[in-house]
This record gives C-alpha cells, structure tokens and sequence, in this order.
C-alpha cells in the first residue's frame, strides 16, 4: 500500500469532470510507481552483513462519483509487490504483495474542513499458499482543515488490528510560503518543494513504505524457523532523497527522484525476530493521473 501503508495522510483532491453517460459528476485517479533499491546490510538470525537488494512497484486506480455536493464516494482497487534479493537460508520473505480493493468517501462536513473514510479489504501476504489468513482490511480515516487559501492542516489515523501498533495517528500541514516556495509536511511523503514554473517542481524530503504480511503456511520449515510457519511480519522502511515533478499535461505528472534508504525492518513482533537492513541509495519513478 504506497502505496501501501502505515500513517496515510490524507490530501483531498478537487479534480471533478464530467461522465458523459449520465448527469452524475466523476473524477477519477491513477497513480503507478516503480522502484530500486541498491544491495543494502541486512543482519538477523542466521545473517551477519549480507547484502539485500529490493524491487517494488505500485499501482493503484480509483473512481470517484459524486453523490451530491458534499459526498464523494471513492471505489477501486491497489497492487503492490516488493521484491528482495535475499540469501535461500535467511528467514527473510523474498515477496511482499498488497491485491486490494479500495472503499471509501470523501465528506465535506463544513466550508472549512474535509473528511475522508478508506478501507482497503484485500489479500496482504508472500503470496505462495493463499488462504483466508492472508485477508485483511487495515483502515483510513482522515481530516483536513483549510485554515487559509496557504495553510492546510491534516488528521488522521489508521487502524489494522494485524500489526504491533493497531491504532496509529498522524497529523500533518501543507504550508504555501511562497509563490515558489512549499512545505508540504504529509506522511507517507514529507518534503520541501520548490516550483520552477508552472510545470516544473523540484523537492527533497523523505518517504516511508510500510505495511502487515502474512508469511506462508511451511515459511519458517523451510528456512530453519519453524515458529515462523504463518506468522505475521510488519515491514518498514525509510527513504530520504530528492526529485523533480514535471506536470506534462494538465492530468498527468510524472515524477522522478533518487537518495538513500538508511533502514528496513522486517518484524516478526509475535516471535521476537528481526531482520534490518541499512544505508543503500535507491531510485524511484512514477507517474500521477487525475481526470
């Protein structure tokens, strides 16, 4: 889940067009990323200093009828793989994937403030023996305050009763200081952004990818860990860098940055078992569509 993910900030987006089969108002949203990241450190049980490289895409596509002027429903779906380079022996899973549909609305409670209610019910696991084990429906719910026409404030928390922490709020602030200047202060990507022109972004902040798996039913058995047979893993990583945004139409912006990935963590919080990884440079692309 860009998807995928811990602490969602919500930014509650006003494009709105018309749906030429009937007279009810659609925006709709598709946002697609790909990533690398170079071999990085990685100790655990059974691992000194081994290196681990990552692959991960993301793809996600919503729609988004309006009901009336203040409901906006949201219906789609989300698939996220993380792919890692990882010894046969470590009790490391070399898969992570997210297959989810996505359900929610955007409310607009008064002038000033915004809400928006989002679960994600779908498969979250390794992916090699599907089961009812690997269904899970972690849970958005945020809010946004327009202090001003520049000051924006967010709230919000997520809810998965899978992980270590269930409960996890957040907040955050998009500040506009200047015609070129922003702070756009919103897990999972907070940055500082400067605009070129009208087309041309640039920014330098960090990132946070993060979500709950379900390991196989034989996991642990096959790498010397039979406790781990099924077991739940919380994963996270950090990332910070710097890119450029380029807005090629008024509905497709494509985006491109590079950095450091100074830690990953693999948790088996139930069986006390952790994998970390640190300090790889990594790069990502993607490419953001609102119509």
């Amino acid at each position: 889940m860009k998807t995928g993910f811990m602490a969602a900030l919500i930014l509650i987006l006003p494009c709105v067009t018309s749906w030429a089969a009937n007279s009810m108002d659609v925006s709709q949203e598709l946002d697609m990323q790909y990533s690398y990241v170079g071999g990085a450190r990685t100790r655990g049980p059974g691992l000194r200093s081994n290196s681990v490289d990552e692959n991960s895409a993301d793809v996600k596509y919503v729609v988004c009828p309006q009901l009336n002027k203040d409901l906006l429903l949201r219906l789609g779906f989300e698939w996220q793989r993380f792919s890692f380079g990882v010894p046969d022996h470590a009790a490391m899973p070399d898969t992570l994937q997210q297959a989810s549909a996505v359900l929610g609305f955007d409310y607009q409670i008064a002038d000033e403030w915004l809400m928006r209610m989002e679960v994600e019910p779908g498969l979250y696991s390794d992916f090699h023996d599907i089961s009812w084990r690997d269904f899970n429906a972690p849970l958005v719910l945020g809010g946004v305050y327009l202090a001003s026409a520049d000051v924006q404030w967010f709230f919000g928390l997520r809810a998965d009763v899978r992980t270590q922490y269930p409960v996890l709020p957040v907040a955050g602030v998009r500040w506009k200081l200047s015609d070129k200047w922003t702070l756009n202060l919103m897990l999972p990507n907070p940055r500082v952004e400067y605009g070129v022109n009208e087309k041309l972004k640039l920014y330098a902040g960090g990132g946070v990818e993060a979500g709950t798996y379900a390991v196989g039913e034989n996991f642990g058995s096959d790498h010397g860990q039979p406790k781990l047979n099924g077991a739940i893993v919380d994963f996270l990583e950090l990332r910070f860098g710097a890119g450029c945004s380029w807005r090629i139409t008024p509905i497709l912006t494509i985006e491109a940055e590079g950095g450091i990935m100074p830690y990953r963590d693999f948790d088996y919080f139930d069986h006390h078992i952790e994998f970390r990884s640190h300090n790889a440079p990594y790069g990502q692309i993607a490419c953001h569509a609102r119509f």
